[in-house]
């Protein structure tokens, strides 16, 4: 089942009683519980039926975060899909940031990816619509083929970033904090090139992913003989959140001294 027919399968009711689970109702659970959070047990218990009456409709757990995630793939594909006059760059960036939304949003998916269990069936279904929208500026399939596998890798590096960085502040260990205390376990003598660039190692810019996306419309538009659009940067896509009550850890930015210099250019 792909992901375009998810809505269109549903059970057949019994002796004129409508049907009180289907396939859809099972993948809406799922994406409300978090795909990390995800069994049969929690699922069924989010219908109001027994864990048995689910696999009438799917196998197993692996079948419901599969369908679960084709869905939420090809809605953010379509939310960041082909608009009335859109340039071909916000194609390319909007799939990047729906990507990179996604992953950061489910973590799961990424496991899931690295696991195989998504498989190439879901993913073909908003690679077709990538490609469709494509085709409307004149790229060959073949090209928006290459363009997508970038775009994937580079929205996933950028994901496993951010969700790194989210999940050690979460445990109460900011990434400057962690890597403070790491040096301090080894000698002075060790690590001197970190240590002399320490400021830059520690500030980690969570947009800076963007400047390889906009590198990656550049080269596009060079091999197309056009001008890439003006660059930009999307706030709010792979940043972290502060909890409640906790501040964000503050990060050294290098400035500039008189002579134009950095303060730590020698």
């Amino acid at each position: 089942m792909t992901g375009l027919e998810l809505r269109k399968r549903t059970q057949a009711s019994r002796a004129g009683r409508p049907p009180r689970v289907d396939a859809g109702s099972i993948v809406d659970a799922a994406i409300a519980i978090g795909l990390s959070q995800v069994t049969l047990k929690a699922v069924a218990e989010r219908l109001g039926v027994t864990a048995p009456a689910l696999y009438r409709h799917v196998r197993n757990r692996d079948e419901i975060v599969k369908l679960a995630a084709i869905e939420l793939a090809l809605n953010r594909t379509q939310a960041n899909g082909a608009g009335s006059g859109q340039h071909w760059s916000d194609l390319v960036k909007g799939c990047a940031h729906g990507m990179v939304e996604l992953f950061v949003a489910e973590p799961q998916l990424i496991c899931e990816v690295m696991n195989g269990t998504l498989g190439p069936d879901g993913e073909m279904d908003f690679v077709e619509q990538f490609l469709a929208a494509m085709a409307a500026h004149g790229f060959a399939p073949a090209e928006s083929i290459r363009i997508h596998h970038a775009v994937a890798m580079l929205a996933i590096g950028a994901a496993v970033s951010a969700i790194a960085m989210k999940s050690g502040y979460a445990g109460g260990l900011s990434h400057e904090a962690s890597i403070r205390k790491a040096l301090t376990q080894r000698s002075r003598e060790e690590l001197p090139l970190i240590r002399s660039a320490l400021p830059a190692y520690l500030h980690i810019d969570p947009l800076q992913w963007q400047e390889s996306l906009d590198a990656l419309v550049a080269s596009i538009a060079a091999r197309r003989g056009e001008t890439a659009p003006g660059r930009s940067r999307i706030a709010g896509i792979g940043t972290i959140t502060p909890e409640p009550g906790k501040q964000l850890p503050r990060t050294q930015k290098p400035t500039r001294s008189r002579t134009g210099k950095t303060r730590n250019q020698k």
